[in-house]
């Protein structure tokens, strides 16, 4: 199915033929300030982080302001505790910036994804630079676990962004009845309670950056993931570029019931947000998903999903 992206300002509407998936949007635009917008990239080589930190001089050539960064990468164990898998993690990974003056740092602490010595897709990104001048070399000083496990980072990619007005849009599904599937239990995992109901939305972004994905269900557990490039319900684990377990077990993440992923996306690249039933022996639920970004989502089938409706002739 072709994706429309209307590009005149017309008058908001719902279409007609809206699936259910998308025939409620709640939210209205906010201005805070604190989306972050692409504005530059550069590739980097590969390297690896055991006991002692590794910097990287990054050159980039951009007139900013540049209030944050993303990194994109591919994560594995170079050297792995492959008898039971406590090390090293992608969680392990941390990085501190320094703009190229010297007058703003960014401490990136554990931006990794998951707890496993598998490949893991990073595709990430952090806002709190002073708004530095994007001209100039950037101080990347990467840390992970330490000896005697190392870590390797792969088709590396370094990013600039700058703050722009939020986009925010919000809409409701449900994964009570539909298809299902086995959902992922971690990057190189399938869990054993299914089949559940999932819900699949396929989507591009208007606008390159970061964006963050808040889904809820009224009470139990939830599960919410992001694919990149296709997806296809009978290899969970093929294109999944992050997940999240929604079930409250993470000391400093959201509480059960509420799912949350962020994740650097790019114009013109295809991206699927699923979210699933727990498990086989949970009743599926209806669920609300907020989405925050320097621009709109373009939704295929249904135009652009923008804060106030979607936007159609």
């Amino acid at each position: 199915m072709a994706v429309l992206v209307l590009r005149i300002p017309v008058r908001h509407r719902r279409p007609a033929a809206a699936a259910a998936l998308l025939a409620t949007v709640l939210a209205a635009a906010g201005a805070a300030d604190a989306a972050e917008k692409l504005i530059a990239s550069v590739p980097g080589t590969d390297f690896t982080v055991g006991g002692t930190a590794v910097v990287q001089a990054v050159p980039f050539a951009v007139a900013g302001p540049v209030s944050g960064v993303g990194f994109t990468a591919r994560w594995s164990a170079a050297v792995a505790d492959e008898e039971n898998g406590l090390a090293p993690w992608s969680l392990d990974l941390a990085a501190t910036i320094t703009a190229p003056d010297g007058s703003s740092t960014l401490t990136w602490p554990r931006f990794g994804g998951d707890r496993t010595y598998a490949d893991y897709p990073l595709q990430d990104f952090i806002g709190g630079f002073a708004d530095v001048g994007g001209s100039g070399t950037f101080q990347w000083r990467f840390t992970s676990v330490g000896p005697p496990w190392v870590a390797a980072l792969s088709d590396v990619e370094y990013h600039l962004t700058t703050r722009v007005d939020d986009v925010t849009a919000t809409y409701t599904g449900s994964v009570a009845a539909g298809p299902t599937w086995s959902r992922p239990y971690y990057i190189a995992g399938v869990s054993g309670l299914g089949p559940m109901v999932y819900q699949a939305m396929p989507f591009q972004v208007a606008v390159s950056g970061g964006y963050a994905f808040t889904s809820v269900v009224a009470s139990g557990n939830h599960f919410l993931a992001l694919y990149q490039g296709g997806f296809d319900p009978a290899q969970p684990l093929v294109n999944l570029l992050d997940y999240e377990a929604g079930n409250g077990s993470s000391p400093n993440g959201p509480p059960a019931g509420t799912a949350r992923i962020s994740a650097l996306l790019f114009e013109g690249r295809s991206y699927y947000l699923v979210a699933s039933q727990w498990s086989a022996g949970t009743p599926g639920q209806s669920y609300t998903t907020t989405v925050v970004g320097p621009g709109a989502l373009v939704v295929e089938g249904l135009d652009r999903l923008f804060a106030d409706g979607f936007e159609t002739p």
